[in-house]
Formats: structure tokens, C-alpha cells, sequence
């Protein structure tokens, strides 16, 4: 049997086609003035797909939707470092009513959810640039939760930044253990190589505070570049749409279109898209055959076996 990311692949396009008509005759009939959107289409044709197309379909009732809930809620804050009970108590509204919103055409969950975390997100960066430009002492006997299966959300906004301060404290302290190993090792190596009558310099001595700042430093270099990486609208409709698929088993997964195109290409090592067909072969891309009737056909320049070497659009090179 096929796996079932390839058969759920597979039915896209007609599932695609088929809900988008739904959709739009859905809304005529409710005398809705805006067409679905795209996040509306995509959530749809996933759920109509898999109660469909799916080995093991399952009722789209409250206890899936409670199922989705719990999942979306994990992946939307696993660490549980960004949103706030309350927070969580407004999506709780949602937990039996996702099912209701894939029949009435609404996405109020997944919008409230991704803006409550942007919102959080932004407001942590500014607490995590905070307590990172202060220097921390490590004498104080604290607690902290790694395992965050067992963790809570934070109450509200100082228990928010007691938990960040905690972290990034011990952050800290984990970068600070490995400077003063490496700096050991060194020292190792120095003591060594002088027996030998080889000295190698063992490299200035730093410290401990100036392994803190270091350790700080690159503790906010590290979360500068988690929260400039923030996903695009496209990326936050993937994750949901996985969210759904995974709630049916973890091995059914949504693509979206340039997902899809990767995958098809690991896969087979081959691409359609220009109407070429293209395989990649000793690190170079040569055209294994041309699709008739396609661009790449009537343009002509474009002939089996040619290697393709650089991309370009209009006149660039």
C-alpha cells in the first residue's frame, strides 16, 4: 500500500476542486458578499479529503475537535513560555467547536490562536532582550522545569518573566560550563604538549564574568535568530492543515504546493514545472525530456539531455 501522504497527495487536486465549488455555492447560498479564502479552502479540502480518502476515516465530531485542540495547542507553544493561562482559557472556547468550523466554513481558532502568539512573541523578545543585558549571579538556590510535558503556562505577566529569567539564567549557566571546559581542556593540552618539550600556548585566561557576558551574548544571538524566524501565513495554514492530518495518524501529512514539489523531487529525482521533465545527476540538472505542448516545448531552446547551469528571468543572466 502506498503511504498515505502520497494518497492523500494524490487526491488534492480534485479534492481541491471539488471543495472550492462547495465552498463558493456554500457561500451563494448563505448570500455571503466574499468568496472563501484560501485558509478556508485548504482546511476544508483537507478534512473533505480525509473523511474520504483516508484508510481509517474518522468522525468530524466534538472528540476530534478536542483532538485537534490538544494538538494545536502543543505545537502552538510546546515550551509553554509564551502564552498565558488567559490566553489559553480564550482558545479553550474553541476545543469543541473546531468540527463546527470546518462545516461552517470559519477559522476563528486558528486566527485566534496565531494572533494571541504573535502578540506573546513579541512581548517576550522585548522581556528576553531585557534580562539578557543584565549580568546573572548563579549563588541563589532556584528551581526550574526542563520537562515541559510537566510544565503550566505562566499565570500572567510576572510569572511569565520570572519563568524567562530562569531560563535564560540557567542558559546561561550551561553556556558558561562549556567556555570553562574548553578552557580546562586547553590547559590539558598545554601541560601535555610542554612534557613533551612542545609547548603550545594554552590561549588568555578568561573570567568567570567575562564567560558570562560571553554566555549572555550568545544566548540573545540564539533567540534573535528563533524569533526572526517567525512563519509566514502560508507556513502557519501548513501547520494547522498538519495538525488536522496528524490528528487521523502521525504518518498523514499535508503539503503544501512547494512542499509537494520538494517531495516529488527527493523522491523520484525528478521535476515537472516548466514543462520539462529535469533530473538531478552528479549535482547538475539536466533535462531529461521535454513535455509536448508545453512552454519548454513551443519555446524550443530547451532540448533533451541539456545540462542546466543557472536560472534567470526576462533579460538577467
Amino acid at each position: 500500500m502506498a503511504p498515505t501522504r502520497l494518497k492523500l497527495s494524490s487526491y488534492a487536486g480534485l479534492a481541491a476542486a471539488l471543495f472550492g465549488l462547495a465552498s463558493y455555492r456554500f457561500y451563494e447560498r448563505r448570500g455571503a458578499q466574499d468568496p472563501p479564502s484560501k485558509t478556508q479552502v485548504v482546511v476544508g479540502t483537507v478534512v473533505q479529503g480525509l473523511s474520504t480518502a483516508h484508510y481509517q476515516p474518522q468522525r468530524i465530531d466534538d472528540a476530534f475537535s478536542k483532538r485537534v485542540f490538544d494538538l494545536a495547542l502543543k505545537r502552538l507553544d510546546y515550551r509553554k513560555k509564551f502564552l498565558l493561562q488567559t490566553d489559553v482559557a480564550q482558545l479553550l472556547k474553541y476545543q469543541a467547536d473546531i468540527d463546527d468550523e470546518t462545516k461552517r466554513g470559519t477559522t476563528e481558532f486558528l486566527d485566534l490562536s496565531t494572533r494571541l502568539l504573535a502578540e506573546r512573541t513579541k512581548q517576550v523578545q522585548v522581556l528576553a532582550r531585557e534580562l539578557l543585558a543584565q549580568p546573572f549571579t548563579f549563588d541563589a538556590d532556584e528551581n526550574l522545569q526542563t520537562d515541559f510535558e510537566k510544565a503550566t503556562f505562566p499565570a500572567n505577566a510576572a510569572d511569565q518573566r520570572e519563568q524567562w529569567r530562569k531560563l535564560l539564567k540557567y542558559e546561561t549557566l550551561v553556556r558558561v560550563a562549556e567556555m570553562l571546559n574548553e578552557q580546562d581542556k586547553r590547559h590539558d593540552r598545554a601541560r601535555v604538549a610542554s612534557l613533551k618539550h612542545a609547548p603550545v600556548p594554552a590561549g588568555p585566561e578568561r573570567t568567570l564574568a567575562q564567560m558570562e557576558v560571553e554566555a549572555r551574548r550568545r544566548v540573545l544571538a540564539y533567540y534573535e535568530e528563533q524569533f526572526a524566524d517567525q512563519p509566514d501565513a502560508n507556513e502557519v495554514l501548513a501547520n494547522y492543515a498538519n495538525v488536522i492530518a496528524n490528528t487521523y495518524d502521525p504518518h498523514t501529512t499535508y503539503l503544501a504546493p512547494q512542499q509537494k514539489d520538494d517531495f516529488d523531487f527527493q523522491l523520484t529525482g525528478r521535476m515537472d514545472g516548466i514543462g520539462a521533465l529535469l533530473r538531478e545527476k552528479e549535482g547538475l540538472i539536466y533535462v531529461e525530456d521535454i513535455v509536448p505542448g508545453s512552454a519548454a516545448y513551443r519555446q524550443g531552446q530547451l532540448k533533451k539531455g541539456d545540462a542546466i547551469l543557472r536560472v534567470a528571468q526576462g533579460a538577467a543572466e
